[in-house]
């Protein structure tokens, strides 16, 4: 099997062009950013607007969630609420002194990302060079840049070994398991590996869980610390062993409706449309069949017809192959990593109902021609998101009845 590599000229054509492209940002001290009403805040002299998603990210950093924001705004009026936020913003700079990095949208004259920082900015350009450094020293060539404009997503840089290992399990399941991915965002970059696999046709799959190393500042020692990761491959055969530990249990476990509901989330978050994220995900049919049964059963107890390993096909599948993101790039994606932090899909078959609103994208060109699929951050995105949702512990429990 022949796997495509970006040409050179591809691939400093795209750098160039992210460089060029990439957002102004300024860095700040919690304590420094003064709420002045609505979505307007202060920094010393300078007055700006934020967006919905930038304020509530900020909301949340404070401890404020939005049914406090609502309450108190309906009480005492929007400057009150303004007081509010600079009074819990005091209260956590004591307690969490933190500083982060506001990105503008130059356009529309507003902030519109927020990127905590750890320790320091990490230029993109210093990201560039580290990759390339790294390549050239383990012998990998870059095969494709997933990105977005919007600084808040990244960049990811998938790497692909000169001299890949071959892995088999199953009888159609062959991976190249040493590839790597290089992952960048203001706050950091991040090493970790995938697996490609080669003989079905669902395309490559990256983990999110089997990060290998990470540094928040470009130093001696984090630059050494990337570009020459102790134990590398041991790491990469424990987290394929992992993997092939949870695709076993996989193919042998029935998805639940809790499962389902994340898959079809999953789908809708990364811009598939309502129709296909259901016939993908049916999750609207296996809730009317739970609902006839009456009660509550909570949903992580309703086992549906879909195997889990196939659930995680369909999703990687869709990543892999799906050609709306060529046609859909000109609204805004949804692609926070919140689904999988914040719960199980829904309590119980009757509350698990809740209304998704699919993303999508934003046009980022590259000398006229509008970015394929493949570079699409949102790809990347879903594909790393499939793989949590598959080394999660299964709802539905498997057991080997060896009496019988």
């Amino acid at each position: 099997m022949i796997l495509q590599m970006m040409t050179t000229e591809d691939y400093v054509s795209t750098r160039e062009t992210l460089l060029q492209k990439q957002k102004p940002f300024i860095v700040l001290e919690k304590e420094e950013l003064v709420a002045e009403g609505g979505r307007y805040y202060r920094v010393g002299d300078m007055l700006f607007s934020v967006t919905p998603e930038a304020q509530r990210y900020l909301d949340r950093q404070i401890g404020l969630n939005s049914k406090q924001q609502e309450g108190f705004k309906e009480a005492y009026g929007e400057k009150a609420l303004a007081h509010l936020r600079n009074s819990f913003s005091m209260a956590d700079c004591v307690r969490n002194p933190s500083r982060f990095a506001l990105i503008a949208n130059p356009e529309e004259c507003v902030v519109d990302a927020v990127v905590p920082l750890v320790e320091e900015v990490v230029p993109m350009r210093s990201f560039f060079d580290i990759v390339e450094l790294f390549a050239d020293k383990h012998a990998y060539e870059v095969a494709k840049i997933y990105s977005y404009e919007n600084g808040i997503h990244g960049i990811t840089v998938e790497l692909r070994p000169v001299h890949p290992q071959y892995d088999t399990f199953g009888a159609s399941d062959e991976f190249i398991t040493n590839g790597l991915y290089m992952k960048w965002t203001l706050s950091g970059i991040e090493l970790g590996n995938y697996y490609l696999r080669l003989v079905c046709t669902n395309g490559s799959m990256q983990i999110s869980q089997n990060s290998l190393s990470k540094i928040h500042q470009v130093s001696t020692d984090g630059v050494s610390k990337i570009l020459a990761p102790q134990c590398l491959n041991e790491m990469m055969i424990r987290n394929l062993e992992t993997f092939k530990t949870a695709a076993m249990i996989a193919r042998d476990t029935p998805a639940s409706l809790s499962e389902v509901y994340c898959g079809k989330r999953l789908l809708l978050r990364h811009g598939s449309p309502e129709n296909l994220a259901e016939t993908l995900m049916p999750y609207t049919e296996l809730l009317e069949k739970c609902n006839e049964l009456g009660g509550h059963i909570p949903a992580t107890q309703v086992k549906s017809n879909i195997k889990m390993w196939d659930l995680f096909n369909r999703l990687t599948d869709f990543a892999s192959h799906a050609d709306l993101w060529d046609r859909n790039l000109s609204v805004k994606p949804n692609v926070e990593p919140s689904l999988l932090e914040h719960g199980r899909g829904g309590e119980s078959c009757a509350k698990a109902n809740l209304p998704v609103k699919p993303g999508a994208g934003t046009k980022l060109s590259l000398g006229g021609k509008s970015l394929a699929k493949a570079t699409d951050i949102r790809a990347a995105s879903l594909m790393q998101q499939s793989m949590s949702l598959l080394l999660r512990k299964r709802d539905i429990q498997t057991y080997y009845d060896i009496f019988s």
